[in-house]
């Protein structure tokens, strides 16, 4: 088993877990109980980790993981009149009130 990912809390670390699980990857999140543990452990070994069942697949999941990180935000909505980015259910651009695309 190989460690790919520390993550700052459960949520992310299940969140990286499902996006390796949907790629094929087996993976295991270690320290997913450890938060009751601070105070008495360094919070860095508190962390919740992800790591992959198969050491080969360990290059794959990285890359997998660096493009989760690297990827726009879901439903962004770019305004034509001034280029700022806009939540996707937005109508109209917060920042210059100009109507954003469907």
């Amino acid at each position: 088993m190989k460690r790919v990912h520390i993550a700052p809390s459960l949520l992310d670390a299940q969140l990286a877990a499902d996006a390796l699980s949907s790629v094929g990857i087996v993976t295991h999140i270690l320290n997913a109980n450890a938060a009751g543990a601070l105070g008495e452990v360094p919070f860095l070994q508190a962390q919740p980790e992800v790591w992959v069942d198969d050491d080969t697949q360990e290059a794959r999941a990285r890359e997998a993981l660096a493009g989760l990180r690297n990827a726009p935000p879901s439903g962004e909505k770019t305004c034509p009149h001034c280029g700022e980015s806009n939540p996707g259910n937005f109508l109209s651009c917060w920042q210059c009130g100009g109507a954003l695309p469907d």
